[in-house]
């Protein structure tokens, strides 16, 4: 019998000592936490303890319309103080910020006055719905609806009242501000909800409603994650109610602040789409001898989607004979590499809670990349259903999904049934297939869990692809996170080295900031339901990060210097690429940024590449250097 690779026993130990090591920390942080004062009920963490208030409910919800003068609002608490992050951490916001918490049996409401001494500089252009406002003056609220510290939803809004809305999953899983991608972060989630501001001679107003129905929690607590901020753009500045520290940003839910009393019941949430399409193609009948003979061909379809709450935690989704026509177009590129680019999901079907299925990783972002040859590997990949590797639409007949979160347990089970496709390209068909996906993922302690991944497609007895994995994350403490991953394939006519894992550190601070990474995919590895870029490969990431601030000089804000290396090589241990990356960024006060960087590349192409027709570039090594200035 074949015996793993010793990297993948060192994974597997990895995973295990996650949940042995954090559940021992947990159970010694609930010890101390018994020994201290009167703390509020529900809270967990130092921010619930410093930053809370109970809800105010009301019986007639207040008109969102941009005016926080209704009577609604005086009975609310009026909470102020907000903290910078940027550029003066830990400084009082510059302009006065009030913010005001109502609900009633139907929504949850936020009024925010953002005072401006000076409104005719506010910054307002982003209009589009899910466009960032984070380069306007904005406000921003996100809500830790089951109160774990890891799981929540965001809503953005500017001056302009643009809806920019997303899912958080695994805290941001450690994005220290956007500096690394994260892959927890929906941001194709799109709620309904609905906001309303206006510029006055004070500054700006917004107010938001935030249906129940749209959010998933626990009727059982009266207690939520809430946190607020402001940018005020101009300025370079951003402030919070609870504080966040500098090197992360609005996903750290496990400093936010508490919102206490609330009595909420189930909220009544089925919602029907049902389609129907029709029309008909006519063209001139064969061997017609008069141009008014013709030959009709009628077509129609019929079907829909249905969503239904079956508890505030877990949501179930149905469809029938699924319709895509009206999903977004995928964004437009060039792909001048070797490998496979990565394109998100549009499909509103699949991204109800997205985030639950996300495991896996990689060395180069989500998109692959060409520095370093590195590789993104994604267990499961929902374009894989319903989209053929000629990225045709594959007819989908129908199947369904629950997802949610019970206890400490987060679950995704997805079941779907697609039909056969004669491929225009060439004479390939697309046949029949079953998927199968199942997610788990346990919460040990603060900021550790531990979880596993099943996917079958099953197409016939000898055409069928599986994969398990198992997944865990270590958080040591705040700064410091251990996140550990390893799967396996199951595919006819491959015979072993089918196995991938990979183990990550990341750690920061206000100043610094740094995530080492060694990823091991074996050349058989074959996750049909997922997404890899390469194969055949280890892979060792580092980056460095270093932000020292200037809050005396008059115009520099912060420096950012960072360096990053990838080293790839094959399974045998012959170099494939490196990527060595250095950088100084500059940042003034007022926003601009000045950047120099200096890029060296190895590669060695083993196979000629075709860019393009009659563009081959022959094998061999090469070695190339950039510099950019910007």
């Amino acid at each position: 019998m074949r015996k793993p690779p010793p990297v993948l026993l060192l994974l597997a130990f990895c995973f295990l000592a996650v949940t042995r090591v954090a559940g021992a920390a947990q159970e010694q942080s609930n010890d101390q936490q018994s020994d201290t004062g009167a703390i509020p009920p529900g809270a967990t963490t130092e921010a619930d303890r410093l930053f809370n208030f109970s809800a105010t409910r009301v019986s007639v919800a207040p008109d969102i319309d941009g005016f926080i003068d209704e009577e609604v609002w005086s009975r609310a608490v009026v909470l102020s103080g907000f903290v910078q992050e940027e550029p003066n951490e830990g400084q009082p916001v510059s302009e006065r910020t009030e913010v005001r918490v109502i609900y009633d049996d139907e929504a949850i409401y936020i009024a925010a006055t953002n005072y401006d001494s000076q409104p005719d500089r506010i910054i307002a252009n982003v209009r589009r719905r899910d466009e960032s406002p984070h380069n306007n003056d904005s406000f921003l609220v996100t809500l830790d609806t089951y109160h774990d510290h890891r799981n929540g939803f965001l809503f953005a809004t500017n001056p302009l009242g643009v809806r920019y809305d997303a899912q958080i999953v695994g805290e941001g899983s450690g994005a220290f501000g956007g500096r690394f991608p994260s892959q927890s972060l929906n941001r194709d989630w799109d709620a309904i909800w609905e906001t309303r501001a206006r510029i006055t001679e004070e500054g700006w107003m917004v107010e938001i409603a935030i249906p129940f129905s749209e959010l998933r929690f626990n009727i059982d607590r009266s207690d939520w994650g809430i946190n607020f901020r402001r940018i005020i753009r101009r300025k370079t500045e951003a402030a919070y109610w609870a504080p966040v520290e500098r090197q992360f940003d609005e996903t750290r839910l496990s400093s936010s602040g508490m919102v206490q009393g609330l009595q909420l019941s189930q909220p009544r949430n089925l919602q029907m789409r049902p389609y129907v399409v029709g029309g008909f193609n006519r063209k001139l009948a064969d061997g017609a001898s008069y141009v008014y003979e013709y030959e009709d061909d009628y077509i129609g379809d019929i079907g829909g989607d249905m969503k239904w709450s079956v508890s505030p935690n877990l949501t179930l989704d149905l469809t029938v004979n699924t319709d895509f026509s009206q999903v977004e177009a995928d964004d437009q590129r060039i792909n001048l590499t070797r490998f496979s680019l990565f394109f998100p999901e549009k499909r509103d079907f699949f991204l109800e809670n997205a985030g639950f299925f996300s495991f896996g990783g990689g060395s180069s972002g989500r998109g692959g990349s060409r520095m370093g040859g590195g590789s993104t590997v994604q267990g499961f990949h929902s374009r894989t259903i319903g989209i053929n590797a000629n990225n045709e639409q594959v007819p989908l007949y129908g199947g369904g999904r629950l997802t949610g979160k019970v206890g400490k347990w987060s679950i995704g089970t997805l079941i779907m049934q697609t039909g056969s496709l004669e491929s225009s390209v060439g004479s390939e068909t697309s046949p029949s297939n079953n998927y199968f996906v199942g997610r788990a993922s346990y919460d040990v302690g603060e900021r550790s869990r531990a979880g596993v991944l099943l996917t079958n497609r099953q197409a016939s007895s000898t055409d069928y692809n599986r994969e398990l994995g198992f997944d865990g994350r270590w958080g040591i403490n705040d700064q410091t996170t251990v996140d550990a991953w390893i799967m396996k394939t199951e595919t006819p006519d491959f015979d072993g080295n089918d196995f991938a894992g990979q183990i990550q550190f990341d750690w920061g601070s206000p100043r610094f900031q740094v995530r080492g990474a060694y990823l091991d995919v074996g050349e058989n590895f074959n996750p049909e339901m997922g997404f890899v870029t390469r194969t055949g490969i280890r892979a060792i990431d580092s980056n460095f990060y270093w932000t020292p601030f200037f809050p005396n000089s008059p115009y520099v804000r912060n420096l950012s210097p960072h360096v990053m290396y990838r080293h790839t090589t094959d399974r045998g241990g012959e170099l494939l690429s490196t990527y060595a990356h250095l950088d100084w960024d500059m940042f003034l006060k007022y926003g601009d940024k000045i950047s120099v960087a200096h890029n060296r590349s190895y590669e060695l192409l083993e196979l000629p590449f075709q860019i393009s027709a009659g563009v081959i570039i022959p094998p061999g090594v090469y070695e190339w250097s950039e510099v950019n200035f910007e």
